[in-house]
């Protein structure tokens, strides 16, 4: 006689509603995007430092506006060669660079983790809120990191650019505020929709 084996059917995939799945794969699409341009955003400063450090020709400058590439120096307009100041001057002038691409790269860092939330099909959940919390810290940052470089090119000696400030400095910042109290609201709902479930 026959043994009669018995398997069990597969479950089916839960269901998951069509602009659910648009919105992960928009967002895997958006994660591979931020990652280039976070990589490419730390190569290029990378290059810079290293450029502000080691670079001893005559065609990259300092000057109003910041580093001037392919121009040579010119004391009528204010740009003075690399080579003419010294170690500890472009030392600073390498922190100074940081200081303005380090907001930038933070950002796409956590933009980048927001969406990957987004591609797992985390959507309001603390973590999004704290992905947003520190994307506005990092807009705040941005928007002041320029005052900040510059404070440190006076201080050393290396030059005063009076065209550090821009209006999108103030735009990054009320962006940031905005983000930051964005994030408190989706927090405080996820906290309220936490406790209707628990009354049901």
């Amino acid at each position: 006689m026959a043994d009669i084996l018995f398997f069990d059917a597969p479950e089916p995939p839960p269901f998951e509603p069509p602009l659910r799945r648009r919105l992960r794969r928009n967002s895997e699409i958006l994660v591979a995007l931020l990652s280039a341009l976070l990589a490419a955003t730390i190569a290029f400063g990378v290059a810079l430092v290293v450029i502000a450090l080691f670079y001893e020709g005559d065609y990259i400058s300092f000057g109003p506006g910041g580093l001037w590439f392919g121009l040579p120096p010119d004391a009528g307009a204010g740009r003075v060669a690399l080579s003419a100041f010294s170690a500890p001057q472009r030392l600073a002038g390498a922190f100074a660079l940081t200081l303005l691409i380090a907001p930038a790269a933070y950002i796409l860092l956590c933009l980048r983790k927001l969406f990957r939330l987004y591609s797992c099909g985390v959507v309001f959940s603390p973590r999004n809120a704290q992905c947003l919390k520190q994307t506005g810290l990092g807009l705040i940052a941005y928007a002041f990191a320029p005052f900040c470089a510059n404070r440190i090119a006076i201080l050393a000696a290396v030059g005063n650019d009076p065209s550090w400030f821009h209006l999108y400095e103030i735009q990054a910042a009320i962006l940031g505020a905005l983000v930051f109290v964005i994030a408190d609201v989706m927090r405080c709902a996820h906290e309220i929709e936490a406790e209707r479930d628990g009354f049901v």
